[in-house]
């Protein structure tokens, strides 16, 4: 039976699954999607590739990243305290006195602090600067090198800043990991509601590693499934705060699934762009354009695939990505899937036309 979309995303948001080390996310992913597809495999950098066979030569690739950003231990000092590199996009500014989540050789998890010199020793001049990352190291409460090396911790350990999933109410949730394990969920409320339908078109979705340091898993992902349409689906930036003028939010929540008009990584066509609009007007599914703001997403490395990928871009509106938690309404995941499902359903004969 489906998982209810809270303790749906409370499962993919907790799981642990940095960039290079999505092991433990991707299989949660393929417990829960097996049942749903034909064929599903794990290829060579780790994505996870599920197929479902429809009548007709098309093939529609939906893509969402597994891997959310963090850390890799890379010095251990004789003190006991790690250095770290990043693994992403991390602002250096929200990094100290947060806590890390460390993985171990034998897969347990060590908790410690992000640790920084306390204010009362800094000099006048540097209280209001904010850290680099350089400055910061993590306490576990070792007090030696040893000690470290005898939990299973050393140089090339993976870590994520790690908070327990939150409902702040009926509407809403919290979490780590949501850019972009929300994409994750709606792929599969997307292969859940097409289970017992036949397609014209094969379906085939992939759960891709390392979107987060260069989209390096759809690219070979894409090699391998040769798509002739293709849509990412993607957490993305909701700026709807205070401070933030209307022309600086590249979204708003509650107003459902933003469209891509414009990113670092692609500019959308027109084709792929109106018919998006086109279906979601059509089923009365709220939507938004997307304010072009930089940044990129998967499809920037599919749409360049061989000869080029016709695709596009549904993002979910997600507040404070790339922090220790994001934030998001539970309608907007909901009206995505819905928009990607019948997108799946309606899109190949409406671009077909178009």
């Amino acid at each position: 039976m489906p998982l209810e979309t809270v303790e749906l995303l409370r499962t993919l948001t907790s799981a642990f699954g940095p960039s290079g080390f999505e092991e433990e996310a991707r299989d949660v992913i393929k417990a829960i999607v097996e049942p749903l597809v034909d064929e599903l495999r794990v290829d060579t950098l780790g994505n996870l590739i599920a197929t479902k066979r429809g009548r007709g030569d098309q093939t529609l690739m939906l893509d969402a990243h597994i891997d959310e950003i963090g850390f890799l231990v890379s010095y251990v000092e004789e003190g006991g305290f790690l250095r770290f590199t990043t693994l992403g996009g991390w602002d250096a500014r929200i990094v100290p006195s947060q806590a890390m989540t460390i993985r171990a050789d034998d897969g347990t998890f060590v908790k410690g602090m992000i640790g920084t010199a306390p204010p009362h020793i800094l000099r006048p001049e540097d209280r209001d600067k904010p850290f680099k990352l350089d400055d910061l190291f993590v306490d576990i409460g070792a007090s030696t090198a040893d000690e470290v090396a005898a939990l299973g911790i050393r140089t090339g350990s993976p870590a994520v800043i790690a908070y327990p999933f939150e409902q702040l109410n009926e509407r809403v949730v919290m979490a780590k990991a949501i850019d972009d394990r929300a994409g994750c969920g709606v792929l599969i409320r997307v292969l859940e509601a097409l289970a017992e339908t036949e397609l014209d078109i094969t379906l085939v979705a992939n759960f891709a590693v390392q979107e987060e340091v260069g989209l390096r898993g759809a690219g070979t992902a894409a090699y391998q499934i040769d798509p002739d349409l293709a849509l990412a689906i993607e957490g993305s930036i909701a700026a709807d705060v205070p401070g933030i003028p209307p022309a600086r939010q590249p979204m708003r929540q509650g107003r459902g699934p933003a469209i891509s008009v414009l990113d670092s990584t692609m500019i959308p066509t027109a084709r792929m762009v109106n018919a998006l609009t086109s279906i979601a007007n059509d089923a009365g599914i709220p939507w938004q354009y997307k304010v072009p703001a930089p940044g990129g997403t998967d499809a920037g490395a599919i749409h360049r695939n061989r000869a080029g990928v016709l695709s596009g871009v549904v993002s979910i509106p997600c507040r404070y990505i790339h922090s220790p938690y994001a934030v998001m309404r539970l309608e907007d995941f909901e009206n995505t899937a819905r928009l990607v499902t019948e997108f799946v359903r309606r899109g190949p004969s409406v671009l077909a036309s178009s």
